[in-house]
């Protein structure tokens, strides 16, 4: 049996009423040379049984008890056999283009270990491409020590989404696939596209070819007070010793920069002991001074962060202004 270039790997949990139209667009794309691998991570909303009704003989069905959306990819990846890679979550759809675009891009700079397009982004079908580009963020081969501020620094990870990358298969396992350790559903993709960014280039294509549909999404989502925190948080030893030493420094900046955001979440929402641990834990963070201030202001004073909050959003509209 020849063997497909693309192997396009969808993880599949209680989206049934979503299922069909990710399928749909896989459908339409057109480059034709791939397989489907659809990862039913322990569903109980019986939609595996709309992918059975599938005829097509690219399409493949896996079960398996839930263990998260990393360990369903990494099933995927075992089951499968294509030397390209591509990820589609199961309520998110593909432009018909999208995979060729990404075979095109990723032919022709065989150093770029993956290629991630830009995408509409929710019910209004809103294109991202803009606000990445405003970022300073332009097409062509890119990596972590590339970012040239730390506001690119900050939402660089942001530009490679599950569902809109396309990687060589050698490349993902290299990194040893998804983060799946104790069930995660939260940032464990970050943890894969952080390594890859920092280890390979990776094609920015600023064009969208996808469609994020997060008015869908369930993973990961809870009491803001009680948000989970990302792999890249709390088990980063493993991104350290996998990292490529002259780019060290960057990396502990991105995740400084990461805990730094991430901790004023959670004093906003008055978590306050998992805010102060980020602090604790990422001393770089004391490096973005005045955002490090405002932090310690918080933890020392909860009262004033709606104070710190209404200043932040009128600043923001004297900016605009």
């Amino acid at each position: 049996m020849t063997i497909p270039q693309v192997s396009i790997i969808i993880p599949l949990y209680n989206k049934r009423p979503y299922i069909c139209r990710a399928l749909d667009s896989v459908l339409r794309q057109t480059y034709r040379n791939f397989e489907v691998v659809v990862v039913d991570d322990g569903s109980t909303d019986a939609g595996l049984e709309l992918v059975q009704a599938y005829r097509d003989t690219r399409f493949r069905m896996v079960r398996q008890a839930n263990a998260g959306p990393g360990a369903a990819r990494n099933r995927g990846l075992a089951e499968s056999g294509g030397p390209y890679v591509a990820f589609l979550d199961a309520d998110d759809e593909w432009m018909p283009t999208y995979l060729e675009r990404m075979m095109a891009v990723l032919e022709a700079h065989p150093q770029c270990g993956a290629a991630a397009s830009t995408y509409f982004l929710g019910a209004q079908k809103v294109d991202i491409t803009a606000q990445f580009r405003a970022l300073g963020m332009v097409d062509g081969p890119w990596n972590l020590s590339l970012c040239r501020n730390r506001r690119e620094l900050g939402s660089a990870v942001y530009a490679v989404n599950s569902s809109t990358t396309t990687a060589r298969r050698d490349v993902v396992e290299e990194y040893g696939g998804f983060y799946q350790k104790d069930h995660c559903t939260l940032g464990e993709d970050y943890y894969l596209w952080v390594q890859m960014l920092l280890g390979h280039d990776v094609y920015r294509l600023l064009e969208p070819l996808a469609w994020y549909h997060i008015e869908a999404s369930e993973l990961g989502v809870g009491p803001k007070s009680r948000r989970l925190l990302e792999p890249v948080l709390t088990d980063p030893d493993p991104l350290r010793r996998r990292c490529p030493s002259e780019r060290r420094e960057v990396l502990e900046q991105w995740l400084a920069q990461f805990a730094l955001a991430t901790a004023h979440e959670l004093a906003a929402f008055g978590d306050r002991e998992r805010a102060a641990w980020l602090a604790r834990t990422f001393p770089l963070m004391k490096a973005r001074r005045w955002e490090y201030l405002k932090l310690q202001m918080k933890l020392a004073v909860p009262v004033l962060v709606p104070y710190l909050r209404r200043a932040r959003n009128l600043l923001g509209v004297r900016r605009a202004s």
